[in-house]
């Protein structure tokens, strides 16, 4: 079995990205939200969120990244599905082994969880 996030297809503001770093991780976390009245600790899940780091990005995907400032469409294709969502980069760094990383994550849509759809002509190829 193929690893997907080597045959991911990254497209930022209608430009394709994918070929503008080594691999991209991503996935889409739920807010966990924690209430203790003092007697019981009650966890309520809160809607899925979207995050994604570059690895090795080049230098056009580093340019990204301001602070989380600017709002980017970013859609990742994978394995016949597809999400799309609002997105900020917030971060560049270099891990002590020398691989560069740029983070983003969901920028705040209070109207939709991210989620991910299917690509039904990606699915038959």
């Amino acid at each position: 079995m193929r690893d997907i996030r080597h045959h991911v297809r990254l497209t930022i503001d209608g430009e394709d990205f994918s070929s503008e770093c080594e691999e991209v991780e991503f996935g889409t976390p739920r807010v966990v939200y924690e209430e203790n009245d003092g007697c019981n600790r009650v966890l309520f899940v809160g809607p899925a969120g979207f995050q994604l780091t570059l690895i090795n990005p080049t230098d056009r995907a580093r340019a990204l990244v301001d602070d989380g400032r600017t709002t980017r469409t970013v859609k990742i294709t994978a394995a016949g599905h597809s999400i799309t969502h609002r997105t900020r980069f917030h971060k560049e760094w270099t891990t002590t082994d020398g691989t560069r990383k740029v983070f983003g994550s969901l920028a705040w849509d209070r109207d939709r969880d991210a989620q991910w759809v299917d690509e039904p002509q990606l699915a038959q190829a």
